[in-house]
């Protein structure tokens, strides 16, 4: 038996263990499935262990399990709720928290407003894995950038009138291995939004992707849709993501995640 906590970021829910509390129990495959089923377990997208920091620098390490058992070296959303954890569970008051992960050293910042805290997060800079390219899938045209940050994503434009899904997206594997898909249904440059659907490797369809954002952020700049140093939201069937990319190319990104409840599984 051990204690857990859940948390959710724009829909994206998140078990947050402990290590030291796992008590000789191991996250094999089989235990983390088992833990995110969301009928016979606690239910969630994924699994974030607390652990001490290797780095001498940081405050506390986190390493992200996606709900099939798979290592994720990077999550936007996760890091947001995990963030929110080491100051409400963990009684952490360090602003930045500087958090050790699978994509180096990040920090997140909490800005307190009445019952709320809003995670800011530093997500680093963006590479480039596919160049931008038009291609044309089931008689419609997508413009398709492969963006890395911090995790392999392929993001699609749609043109007016796509009724595809983005699971099919994801099965094409174009890249010739498995990342993550996002669509973007529609672009507001009005309201500096964007419409965008995800598919997770290792998780499958969610409702929000924070790193999947941050992809579509720098494939919209990339092609000159948004400007650095412009706050733009990506709004998710789960609900809606604050982005900005800096002068130097850095990204952040911005919300209010929950703590839904805390328990005890017996292992």
């Amino acid at each position: 038996m051990f204690k857990f906590f859940k948390y959710v970021a724009a829909g994206n829910d998140f078990v947050i263990i402990r290590e030291s509390d796992l008590c000789g129990l191991e996250l094999t495959k089989e235990n983390i499935v088992r833990l995110c089923d969301r009928r016979f377990g606690i239910g969630a997208d994924g699994i974030l262990l607390h652990s001490e920091p290797e780095n001498k620098n940081a405050h506390a390490k986190m390493t992200i399990f996606n709900s099939d058992g798979s290592l994720a070296e990077m999550c936007g959303n996760g890091i947001r709720c995990f963030a929110l954890y080491l100051i409400t569970d963990c009684g952490f008051s360090f602003n930045p928290l500087k958090i050790e992960t699978g994509n180096g050293l990040l920090e997140a910042r909490c800005e307190k407003a009445e019952n709320s805290c809003k995670i800011s997060a530093l997500l680093g800079k963006a590479k480039i894995i596919d160049e931008t390219k038009t291609v044309k899938i089931g008689g419609c045209d997508f413009i398709r950038t492969g963006v890395s940050t911090g995790n392999p994503h392929l993001v699609y434009i749609a043109g007016n009138g796509t009724n595809t899904d983005v699971e099919e997206l994801w099965k094409l594997r174009e890249l010739g291995y498995e990342t993550n898909v996002e669509l973007v249904t529609s672009i507001d440059p009005v309201k500096n939004c964007a419409k965008v659907e995800v598919f997770e490797r290792g998780a499958g369809r969610t409702l929000a992707c924070g790193t999947g954002g941050a992809a579509v952020v720098n494939t919209l700049l990339k092609i000159g849709k948004i400007q650095k140093n412009q706050t733009f939201t990506v709004k998710y069937p789960g609900g809606d993501i604050d982005y900005t990319i800096n002068d130097e190319g850095q990204t952040f990104i911005s919300g209010v995640p929950l703590r839904i409840f805390s328990g005890t599984f017996e292992g």
